[in-house]
C-alpha cells in the first residue's frame, strides 16, 4: 500500500506531466494531503477514497475495451476498489484480470513517465448514494493506467460487475463527454 507520501509524489509527477490538469484534479491532491495513509483506500471513507482503473487498447491502437457497468448501468473503463494491492498500477491490472477475464500476461503497462507507476489519469467523480449497498454519496479518486491488450480477442467478463463487453473504435468516442478527451490523451502515448 502506498503511503500518503507516495501518493503525493506521484500526484507531483503527474502534474509535471500535465500541468493543465493541475484545477481538474484538484478534488484528489486535496484529499491526498489532508487524509491519512490509513484512510486513503478505505471503502468506508465516504469523504471518499482511491479507486484504481485500466484504460485498455487493442494492439492495433484504435479501440478500447468497454464494460457495462452492472450498478451504474454505463460502460465505463475496468475498474475498482484498492485491495492492498502491491501499488496502485498492481490494483488497476487485478481489477482489469478480475473483470475482463483476460490473463495479466496479456495486458502490457503503457507508461507515459519513466516512472512507470506514474498514471496515465487521475479522475476525482462523485458517487451517488447506493442505498442497496448501504452506501452515502461520496467521492471515488480514481487512479487510470493504460494497457494494450496483446492476446487474440476477448469477449468473456465478470457477470458480478459487469452486463456487457465491447471493443470501441477511437472516432466513435472522439466526440463522448467521458471518453472524448481519454481519446485525446492516448494518442499521446501510443
Amino acid at each position: 500500500m502506498l503511503t500518503q507520501r507516495q501518493v503525493q509524489l506521484l500526484y507531483t509527477t503527474y502534474i509535471e506531466l500535465f500541468p493543465g490538469e493541475r484545477e481538474r484534479i484538484k478534488l484528489f491532491t486535496d484529499f491526498i494531503d489532508r487524509t491519512a495513509t490509513e484512510d486513503l483506500y478505505r471503502r468506508s471513507n465516504f469523504d471518499g477514497h482511491i479507486t484504481t482503473s485500466a484504460f485498455i487498447i487493442n494492439r492495433e491502437r484504435q479501440e478500447i475495451l468497454l464494460l457495462r457497468h452492472k450498478t451504474l448501468q454505463r460502460w465505463l473503463q475496468p475498474g475498482g476498489h484498492f485491495e492492498q494491492d502491491a501499488s496502485l498500477m498492481a490494483s488497476a491490472l487485478r481489477e482489469a484480470v478480475e473483470e475482463t477475464h483476460i490473463p495479466a500476461a496479456e495486458l502490457v503497462n503503457i507508461p507515459v513517465s519513466n516512472d512507470v507507476m506514474v498514471p496515465f489519469d487521475i479522475d476525482p467523480h462523485h458517487i451517488p448514494v447506493n442505498n442497496k449497498k448501504q452506501e452515502h454519496a461520496h467521492y471515488h479518486h480514481d487512479v487510470r493506467y493504460l494497457f494494450e491488450y496483446t492476446g487474440e480477442g476477448t469477449n468473456s467478463f465478470n457477470t458480478d460487475e459487469a452486463t456487457g463487453l465491447k471493443w470501441v473504435p477511437f472516432t466513435e468516442l472522439e466526440q463522448d463527454d467521458t471518453f472524448g478527451k481519454m481519446v485525446d490523451k492516448i494518442r499521446l502515448f501510443i
